[in-house]
């Protein structure tokens, strides 16, 4: 076994931007292991997202085309999954982190005999040995695994925990590989999409308020216009969900969405233990908070003590100046 074999989401025809970032570490960690970085495409018709994943890197990239495989079904995308890992015979198999991705995972790695870590935030390679790191308890532990060779390791990788893999890469090549023999024990019929809802894990910048904005109104009036200015989007905390401010959608938290953008902006957030759990990954942290003692400023980057109801508006207004927005 060697190198490593990524599985590559697709987000409306493109290639998904957790995809992106494991064709970029995977070439690290396929260099570290000594073997090539290859990549897997699934679906009804792959072909051209397949030319797009040759040029982040991929010596190889195997699609495997069916009609059963336009929808996601745990036993159709694990088979076609299984046709790659026999073909390339890696020593690690990278995939996201999502709900759908821990069920694709998890059962290849049952049906692969493998070794499974999920939620990952870092992967390293040292003395010819992979090890995982993943948080626990909320985010205040981290817990760092290794893998004896002679296993494959399935890992499944936390959104935006490394740089994205840069284009214009050539050289590499595709191949078509015959979807195995299978028992399809559920069968898609149709896909909705789902009105309203809020893509948090996606956004690379996240603006979040919490009950130190004082109401309803005037959470809608400050966070929303300032991830606007911003170009991201905008969360809660728990407790104004609770209290009916805000949809479920947008709730950052243990009980709500784990995300790990580049900025994250917690405004009138004190930082309750189960909110870090979903927030404390994140590669900037500015707190806006008037307690000094909150304990959003122990994982901050950067910090404001202050009235959000004040400190928002100036700050929306500057920035909308420097953006020229």
């Amino acid at each position: 076994m060697a190198g490593v074999l990524v599985y590559i989401e697709q987000v409306g025809g493109e290639v998904a931007a957790v995809s992106r970032e494991l064709m970029g570490k995977g070439r690290e960690l396929a260099a570290a292991l000594g073997g090539p970085l290859r990549a897997l495409v699934v679906g009804a018709d792959p072909a051209a997202l397949a030319g797009r994943v040759v040029n982040l890197g991929a010596e190889t990239v195997y699609t495997v085309a069916d009609s059963s495989l336009a929808a996601y079904t745990t036993d159709g995308y694990v088979a076609a999954a299984k046709a790659a890992v026999e073909t390339a015979n890696p020593a690690l198999i990278l995939a996201g982190s999502s709900f759908q991705m821990r069920d694709f995972g998890a059962a290849l790695a049952a049906d692969l005999d493998a070794c499974l870590a999920v939620d990952v935030v870092d992967l390293k390679v040292e003395g010819g040995a992979l090890s995982a790191t993943r948080p626990s308890h909320g985010g205040n532990v981290l817990n760092t695994f290794s893998f004896a060779a002679g296993k494959p390791v399935v890992a499944l990788v936390r959104k935006q925990s490394f740089a994205e893999a840069a284009e214009g890469a050539s050289g590499g090549s595709i191949q078509s590989l015959a979807l195995p023999a299978t028992t399809m024990r559920t069968m898609v019929q149709s896909v909705s999409a789902k009105s309203g809802v809020v893509n948090l894990t996606d956004a690379a910048i996240i603006v979040t308020g919490g009950r130190g904005l004082g109401d309803k109104e005037n959470y809608y009036k400050l966070i929303p216009p300032l991830a606007a200015t911003l170009g991201g989007a905008y969360g809660a905390s728990r407790a104004i969900v609770d209290a009916e401010w805000v949809p479920y959608e947008h709730q950052v938290g243990q009980t709500g969405k784990t995300v790990s953008p580049k900025l994250y902006v917690a405004a009138g957030v004190s930082g309750a233990i189960q909110h870090l759990a979903g927030m404390r990954t994140s590669r900037n942290i500015v707190a806006i908070n008037k307690d000094p003692e909150a304990p959003i400023f122990r994982v901050a980057t950067f910090g404001i003590v202050g009235d959000v109801n004040e400190v928002l508006p100036l700050l929306t207004n500057e920035l909308k100046g420097r953006l020229g927005r």
